[in-house]
């Protein structure tokens, strides 16, 4: 993988973990800061939301980049 693709990668988990981090906050004001209002259900589903891109990001982590071929295209294998 060159460096331009490991930067593209670094890129993307970094975004992505921002966006897990703010989906924790936002779930966390709801369920501190409403009451009564369904802030449970919301905030659950925000956290189920949150677990997939959870996940997401473990399968991003766990790309071996020294086997990743450059010109590889899926479409042709």
């Amino acid at each position: 993988m060159d460096l331009n693709s490991q930067y593209e990668l670094e890129s993307i988990t970094t975004e992505l973990n921002s966006i897990i981090n703010e989906l924790d906050s936002i779930s966390a004001g709801i369920r501190r800061d409403f009451s009564n209002v369904g802030n449970d259900k919301c905030s659950d589903t925000i956290d189920i939301v949150t677990a997939n891109y959870r996940n997401a990001l473990q399968k991003l982590y766990s790309i071996d980049t020294t086997d990743i071929v450059e010109g590889f295209n899926v479409y042709n294998a």
